[in-house]
């Protein structure tokens, strides 16, 4: 059985099922999920022509392959062989235009003793799985936990999730600080939600210049755990 494609007498290859592609401005992100490692390549055009499904043209004639190639070929993140991998093709995700984060300082929540248990269930859930597992594996249970969702995007009940969200975020500083811990805020966040049967996206996002890697929660247009302004700075890279 021959692997991988001749394309214009040239080797094909394709993104393991692990690596994940975004576009920022000039900058091609692969987001290796297994080595929990992110590769920039510039230009963004410098691998066209050798991955499947390149979202842009290539910048220069093909001729010998980029030195790059080499290194992802070498950590695992190419395969040839089009049935083990997939095309590079970014995620889709709708542009974040409000938030759940929008509190009326008048009509405090009122945290019941569930909604307590729950938060400190989900949290302390979440602390272990990001302290005890790879990201891989906690990003492929949580994928399996999610039920299918024929709905499209933007079909949450938003009025029963914010008082949730409200809810929880009060309490969240029993438990932990969100500053700069987007991960444990976004799966406490989702498996607080999921005991009340609320399954909203989890997103992940990267930016350049200089490279910063975020994750939020969102569904349709709506962020649960985040601002706009902040999002749209990120070009999504995975969504689940």
């Amino acid at each position: 059985m021959r692997h991988g494609t001749e394309h214009e007498g040239v080797q094909l290859y394709w993104l393991a099922q692990h690596v994940h592609l975004a576009l920022y401005g000039n900058h091609a992100v692969l987001m290796d999920l297994r080595r929990n490692r992110y590769l920039a390549v510039q230009p963004a055009g410098r691998l066209a022509g050798w991955i499947g499904a390149w979202p842009l043209p290539a910048t220069v004639p093909l001729g010998a392959p980029p030195a790059v190639l080499g290194r992802l070929l070498e950590h695992g993140m190419l395969v040839r062989d089009r049935g083990a991998g997939h095309g590079a093709t970014p995620v889709v995700n709708v542009l974040p235009q409000r938030t759940l984060l929008e509190f009326d300082f008048d009509a405090p929540p009122r945290p019941s003793g569930r909604d307590l248990r729950r938060a400190a269930w989900a949290c302390a859930a979440a602390g272990s799985a990001l302290r005890l597992r790879p990201m891989s594996t906690v990003l492929e249970q949580f994928r399996q936990r999610r039920p299918a969702d024929p709905r499209p995007q933007g079909q949450v009940d938003f009025a029963r999730a914010q008082g949730l969200v409200r809810r929880f975020v009060h309490v969240r500083p029993w438990f932990y600080s969100a500053r700069g811990a987007c991960l444990l805020d976004s799966l406490a966040l989702l498996t607080f939600l999921s005991a009340y049967d609320l399954h909203p996206h989890w997103v992940f996002g990267v930016r350049t210049a200089p490279f910063h890697a975020h994750c939020w929660v969102q569904d349709g247009e709506v962020l649960f755990n985040d601002v706009p302004d902040r999002v749209r700075q990120y070009s999504p890279i995975l969504r689940i």
